[in-house]
């Protein structure tokens, strides 16, 4: 995924609204109890997707990050 396709997502819903912080990576990473600018997070996604809440799925202009069957359907429905 390029840097350009990850600031789509973060454009629409926020650096906190695709990373898994729940996610084994994310503690891995030590991230767990650190705060970094977004800048330098944006680097570790970029270098590590496994700290992204996947599954990111554009269709268009509509983008959906997670499981999200509602935004699924509306993609398939267009």
């Amino acid at each position: 995924m390029s840097p350009g396709e990850i600031r789509r997502f973060t454009d629409r819903f926020g650096l906190t609204g695709i990373v898994d912080k729940d996610g084994a990576a994310w503690g891995d990473a030590g991230l767990k109890y650190m705060k970094l600018p977004e800048t330098e997070l944006l680097g570790k996604i970029e270098r590590d997707f496994r700290l992204l809440r996947l599954p990111l799925v554009r269709a268009g202009k509509r983008l959906s990050v997670g499981a999200d069957e509602v935004a699924w359907n509306a993609m398939l429905a267009e």
